[in-house]
């Protein structure tokens, strides 16, 4: 048998679907044109788990990386609105569960968006800076992409930006999330106040938390009413300091009407500022260069984040600005207006602005992207 029909019997065994993998800030992602894709949402999510390799504790038989940061898949379209440039899906692959959960956006991809659209002719790139209105499926929201263009008209690469939990240094991509409060529940407040006092079962007690939906619902608690310092890195997150992540999680849905399967709101344990060791460097952290240390835990099943997700951090620095949270309670302010929240790989800035009136002027942070790879992913008929 030559090499051609023995391609051929390949093909014929398995269905191709065209894809790239990109890069975008500290997560990974699977890209597709949403016409490349079924249009049956079953038989979609199956094709779709299937070239991730879920379920599976590996995945070794997919694309994805055995890891939240890199089992996620990004569909694109153009856009039919009139407000916007380009239609973008993100889904969470589980990984030893069969699950593609669409429940919220991921803020790191976000700014490969836009760099995949150019790139893939959907849009047209405009120099020196292509300004590009993304709809975001899974909040109904529009944020706004700002993506630096090379001399031969493309997405730039290389650049002297950096970011934390990211080898070198690239383009800079500026991301602008001010449209989004109430992404999820569709109020800021989701429960109408700044504090709430919040019942968890399986803590036998009622702890202070503060629930904000900007970008993604996201609930904040003492880092002590969970019992732990708050710098802890992922290594020293044992599964039962998770459960106990998850089990407020799980009370603060339920109060603020979200399902159990949305895994909204996240839960994020904050404290003051204090020096703490980059768990990937091994360098220290210090606590004049940060507003608060904040730990983030996402799942199912519960899993700390090594490096904050980019939706959490929008929302958390509007919390950190608004008066009476948990977090406010604990922040540190800059007179430059950027919260710079400390996680277990560094540091994350956001800009923040908000009127007088309370309206969030500007809810912005600038991440990176590049595409990694381009092809064809193969999955069992």
């Amino acid at each position: 048998m030559n090499t051609a029909t023995i391609a051929s019997t390949r093909r014929s065994n398995q269905t191709g679907v065209r894809c790239v993998i990109m890069r975008g800030g500290t997560s990974k992602g699977v890209f597709f044109h949403e016409a490349d894709l079924p249009a049956d949402p079953g038989e979609r999510e199956r094709v779709l788990m299937a070239a991730m390799g879920t379920p599976d504790p590996r995945q070794i038989d997919g694309l994805g990386g055995a890891d939240n940061l890199t089992s996620k898949i990004v569909i694109i379209a153009k856009s039919k609105r009139p407000d916007a440039d380009l239609d973008y899906t993100f889904g969470q692959v589980g990984i030893d569960l069969p699950y593609v959960s669409y429940s919220a956006n991921c803020g790191n991809l976000s700014a490969a968006v836009g760099v995949f659209g150019i790139e893939e002719g959907l849009i047209d790139a405009v120099a020196p800076t292509t300004r590009v209105r993304i709809y975001n499926t899974n909040t109904e929201q529009v944020l706004v992409s700002y993506i630096p263009i090379d001399g031969m008209g493309l997405p730039a690469v290389e650049g002297d930006f950096s970011i934390d939990g990211v080898p070198g240094s690239s383009a800079e991509i500026r991301l602008d999330f001010s449209a989004t409060r109430g992404a999820s529940t569709g109020k800021m407040l989701p429960s109408g106040n700044v504090v709430d006092e919040l019942y968890v079962p399986e803590l036998g007690r009622s702890i202070m938390v503060s629930f904000v939906d900007v970008a993604k619902a996201t609930m904040y608690f003492h880092a002590r009413d969970v019992g732990i310092t708050g710098t802890e890195s992922p290594e020293e997150f044992t599964p039962d300091i998770l459960n106990r992540f998850w089990a407020i999680r799980n009370a603060g849905a339920a109060y603020v009407g979200l399902s159990p399967e949305s895994r909204l709101p996240h839960p994020v344990s904050v404290i003051a500022p204090t020096d703490f060791i980059n768990f990937m460097t091994k360098e220290k952290v210090a606590k004049e260069s940060v507003s608060f240390v904040a730990r983030r835990v996402g799942g199912p099943p519960p899993r700390l984040h090594k490096a904050f997700a980019a939706t959490g951090a929008v929302c958390t620095a509007v919390a950190a600005v608004l008066p009476g949270t948990i977090v406010n309670q604990v922040a540190q302010q800059f007179d430059d207006g950027i919260v710079r929240i400390g996680h277990p790989t560094g540091m994350f800035p956001v800009r923040i602005a908000v009127g007088a009136d309370g309206e969030i002027l500007e809810a912005s942070y600038s991440r990176s992207a590049r595409r990694v790879m381009e092809g064809t992913v193969w999955v069992r008929k």
